[in-house]
C-alpha cells in the first residue's frame, strides 16, 4: 500500500470537508463538481426580466449553486446550498447586492446560480512559490480563496535561473507534492 498517497487523499478530504463546512456549506454530491444547468434555458447577467418575471424574488428553500472557477489552474468546484435567511425575499438586485463577489447566471425564485473567477490554483494543486525572505515554500489552497504556506522547500530564490525565478515568483501549480519535489531536483 502506497501510505504517502493515502495520507494526501487524508488531507484533500479533510481540507475539503474543512472548506465546506467553514462556509456552512452541505456537501451534496462527492463526485466531481457539476454545474448545474438552467432548466429553463434562461440566463441572466442584467435584470430579473431575463430568466425571472419582474418583481420575483428568492423563495424559502431557493437552490444557490456557486461555481469558483480557478483562473491558475482552469478547474472548478461547484458547491450548493439552501438560500440564506438573508436573502430570501430579495430580487434580482437585492441578491446581486448580496453576492457582490459573485456574478449571478440565473435567477429563479426557486434556484439562483452564479460563479466566480479566482486567480488562484484550485484546492487539488500543490504550489511552489516564495515567501518574502525569498525562500521557496509550498503552498495549498486550502478553502478555495487564497493560499497558505504548508512548508519551506529549504532553498532560496537566487539558487534558481532567472527564468525559474520569475516562475516561482508567479508560482508554479504541480498535481502532487511529489512532482513539486520532482521539479526541484532538477533545478
Amino acid at each position: 500500500m502506497n501510505w504517502e498517497r493515502i495520507r494526501k487523499w487524508a488531507v484533500f478530504c479533510l481540507a475539503a470537508l474543512a472548506f465546506f463546512l467553514a462556509g456552512g456549506f452541505a456537501i451534496e454530491n462527492a463526485q466531481a463538481p457539476v454545474i448545474m444547468p438552467d432548466p429553463k434555458g434562461t440566463s441572466v447577467t442584467e435584470a430579473p426580466s431575463q430568466g425571472a418575471a419582474a418583481g420575483d424574488s428568492v423563495q424559502p428553500g431557493c437552490q444557490i449553486t456557486q461555481t469558483m472557477l480557478f483562473g491558475r489552474c482552469g478547474h472548478s468546484v461547484t458547491r450548493r446550498v439552501e438560500a440564506p435567511k438573508d436573502v430570501v425575499g430579495r430580487d434580482f438586485a437585492g441578491t446581486q447586492e448580496y453576492y457582490d463577489l459573485w456574478e449571478i447566471i440565473t435567477f429563479q425564485p426557486s434556484a439562483v446560480d452564479m460563479q466566480r473567477e479566482i486567480p488562484l490554483f484550485c484546492p487539488m494543486h500543490t504550489v511552489l512559490s516564495v515567501n518574502d525572505a525569498a525562500e521557496v515554500v509550498y503552498l495549498r489552497n486550502l478553502y478555495g480563496d487564497g493560499m497558505a504556506m504548508q512548508d519551506s522547500a529549504e532553498r532560496s530564490l537566487p539558487e534558481f535561473s532567472e527564468e525559474d525565478q520569475r516562475s516561482l515568483i508567479q508560482g508554479i501549480g504541480f498535481d502532487s507534492r511529489e512532482d513539486a519535489d520532482a521539479w526541484l531536483a532538477v533545478h
